[in-house]
């Protein structure tokens, strides 16, 4: 990162956080600092298929979180700067950057603005930002990791979402708003092309309830992406236009079967060798229960067709399901999320069409003591690529289990094990690593406070 872009970046929060302070009547600033050191192993830093490197990972860096909050409105900073050295890889040290920028502001008691902005700058090709909170007041996207990016290029993603919603009912609400997200490569290969790209998409929704019994609700977004291709030139600059209608009847006060239609269009600016637009037409039917605000489960089954220029279509059974839903005991919890349907695969490394897929996770954690936590999670994730010739499909699985020990109040000590297996019909894109990671945590007790 360049150093005016640091002073940008720089002034940009110190001219946010003055005004909001300023516009944020009553406001509370709270400031949390946190100094991270961890040791990693990993047998495949590379996610190689075969001829596997290993290596340990040396980190040393800070998370500085800065809140502003007022009774109507909130600002919060976060922004985790982290030094990595290799042992036996010293070329490949680098300083990853991470940041994460959501605002909030009610205009009204049914009248809302929020927005959000994630960044990461890193060279580990399986890495993440920190999920967001559910039920928290700001629920924007996150950048989530890429399973087909390999090796130890540095990279840069950023996404950015901002939204105004209106709440006319009970159960009826609207809102607009726009996405954007880019993808930019800093370590590049002399003769090797590189897709970064930027991409613009305004999106909408209505959840509209005409009677006790029956409602609708409709979702739609327009995307223009745009490529930078570094060596041949290829134009795969494209637009997708995406949107659904769902149809419901109410059962009961938390029970509602549901009939859904989505369409789905793919143009590209020049079509050449792989790049062929199509269209996907896909009616669903199914049941949503809803346990509360934030927590339901979507149970549905339809059946796609895609319509491929000049070529055959592609057609069959896709489950249509959602779900997320927490089970909380006094010293416990359990969470389950998962999600099918179909998506487009473009926006990481790879470039892979039409993706049919099914994605479920468990995650268990308990407290032991008010000193000793611990937590295990699963997460399988199956897509299909019907675009390719030939067909393929791939398989990934992600394990992992860790403690967490306060020594102090102040002073925390993690142990950390993940396993990740992605298995492919693409041999060499097959991989599994296995990593251990062993941190200390230290931060105030309580954040430091300003009114």
């Amino acid at each position: 990162m360049k150093l005016s872009r640091l002073t940008s970046a720089a002034l940009l929060i110190v001219f946010i956080t003055v005004y909001a302070a300023a516009e944020l009547p009553a406001a509370q600033v709270l400031f949390t600092p946190e100094l991270i050191l961890s040791e990693e192993y990993s047998d495949n830093i590379f996610l190689t298929h075969e001829n596997e490197v290993d290596d340990f990972i040396t980190s040393a860096g800070v998370n500085l979180r800065t809140q502003i909050v007022g009774r109507t409105a909130g600002l919060e900073l976060n922004y985790m700067p982290t030094f990595n050295s290799f042992a036996d890889h010293s070329d490949l040290d680098y300083w990853r950057h991470a940041a994460r920028v959501s605002a909030w502001n009610d205009f009204s008691r049914y009248t809302r603005f929020e927005a959000s902005d994630d960044y990461l700058e890193t060279e580990n090709p399986l890495d993440e930002t920190a999920p967001v909170v559910v039920g928290g007041p700001v629920e924007g996207p996150v950048v989530d990791p890429d399973f087909y990016r390999r090796g130890r290029n540095r990279y840069r993603t950023n996404v950015a979402q901002a939204r105004l919603i209106h709440q006319f009912g009970a159960n009826d609400r609207v809102y607009v708003g726009v996405l954007h997200s880019l993808l930019k490569e800093i370590d590049t290969t002399p003769g090797v092309p590189v897709d970064d790209y930027t991409n613009l998409q305004p999106l909408l929704g209505l959840s509209y309830w005409f009677t006790q019994r029956w409602g609708l609700e409709m979702e739609g977004y327009y995307s223009d992406r745009n490529y930078v291709r570094t060596i041949d030139g290829q134009n795969n600059d494209r637009e997708e236009y995406n949107g659904s209608l769902r149809l419901l009847h109410s059962l009961s006060r938390t029970l509602s079967a549901f009939v859904e239609y989505r369409h789905t269009e793919l143009h590209y600016e020049e079509e050449s060798g792989a790049n062929r637009d199509f269209k996907i037409f896909y009616p669903s039917a199914g049941i949503r229960y809803q346990f509360q605000k934030t927590a339901h489960i979507l149970i549905g089954a339809g059946y796609y067709i895609q319509d491929v220029e000049d070529q055959d279509r592609n057609k069959g059974w896709v489950a249509n399901s959602e779900i997320y839903k927490r089970w909380a005991f006094r010293s416990s919890f359990i969470d389950l999320i998962g999600a099918s349907g179909y998506e487009i695969q473009d926006t990481g490394t790879a470039d892979l069409g039409l993706a049919i897929y099914y994605d479920a996770r468990v995650v268990v954690g308990h407290n032991f003591t008010s000193r000793l936590f611990a937590d295990a999670q699963i997460r399988y994730r199956y897509n299909q690529y019907p675009d390719e010739v030939p067909e393929r499909e791939d398989h990934i699985l992600l394990a992992g289990a860790g403690l967490r020990y306060k020594v102090l109040q102040w002073l925390q000590f993690g142990l950390t094990y993940n396993y990740r297996d992605f298995n492919s019909d693409i041999l060499t894109d097959e991989y599994t690593e296995n990593s251990v990671i062993f941190s200390i945590t230290m931060s105030p007790a309580a954040p430091y406070r300003w009114n």
